[in-house]
């Protein structure tokens, strides 16, 4: 399928009723890729919505990588919806949260995903709390453009190089911003969202609502330290 008969299908996204007034300064986006739309429903239905805006994308692309044949096209295809998505934040949004789920039988935890590090330190300091998200708690994950970008630049926390790395198939225009932040969620459910739609137990969807919302205080906080004045 070409990518623009295939991006008819993913419009219009749906962004869930909000007040007139102002947006929340965070935008959540669930079903990105389609399995994970139904865990994502339920985890927003938990959320103060007040304090977070949802973008839900109701037919989005798959989230199983295909093999070497094809995976430049799923790169592009990755590229433009989240140029659409940008599309969508608006003004007064200061973060974007991308919400998916990986598959771990053993353990209910979440990664969480960033190229800045001083969210991936308020995150870190999140986790130590004694009030911190249960289960398997969180884990700071370093987004990056390639390997080398992996190494501790001058100046960095020390503390950094602990940090797991990982390059998404996302073009660095999208993750590597500062408005809006980009911090994407891995939550890891213990029955895989590609076997089925599944919305996951009550314990993965307390958590994956737990560490958005810690995300989203972290998040917020780096935003106002970061802007001028």
């Amino acid at each position: 399928m070409q990518i623009s008969a295939l991006l008819n299908h993913l419009l219009p996204f749906r962004r869930a009723p909000a007040r007139a007034s102002a947006r929340p300064p965070v935008l959540l986006v669930i079903g990105a890729h389609r399995e994970e739309l139904s865990f994502g429903e339920a985890v927003a239905a938990q959320l103060d919505r007040q304090r977070l805006d949802l973008l839900r994308i109701p037919v989005g692309i798959s989230g199983q990588r295909p093999g070497p044949d094809a995976l430049e096209e799923y790169r592009q295809r990755h590229a433009e919806l989240y140029r659409q998505i940008l599309e969508h934040v608006q003004p007064a949004q200061r973060v974007l949260i991308d919400l998916h789920t990986g598959f771990d039988e053993r353990l209910c935890s979440a990664d969480v995903l960033c190229g800045e590090p001083a969210l991936l330190r308020c995150i870190e300091q999140q986790a130590s709390q004694p009030g911190a998200p249960s289960g398997g708690g969180m884990r700071a994950v370093r987004l990056v453009a390639s390997d080398r970008d992996a190494v501790l630049s001058p100046g960095e926390c020390p503390r950094a190089e602990s940090w797991p790395w990982v390059s998404p198939v996302l073009p660095e225009a999208i993750w590597n911003r500062r408005r809006p932040l980009y911090v994407g969620i891995e939550v890891y459910l213990a029955s895989s969202s590609y076997a089925l739609s599944s919305r996951g137990t009550a314990a993965e969807v307390r958590l994956a609502a737990a560490v958005i919302e810690a995300v989203s205080d972290c998040a917020l906080s780096v935003q106002r330290a970061m802007e001028p004045g």
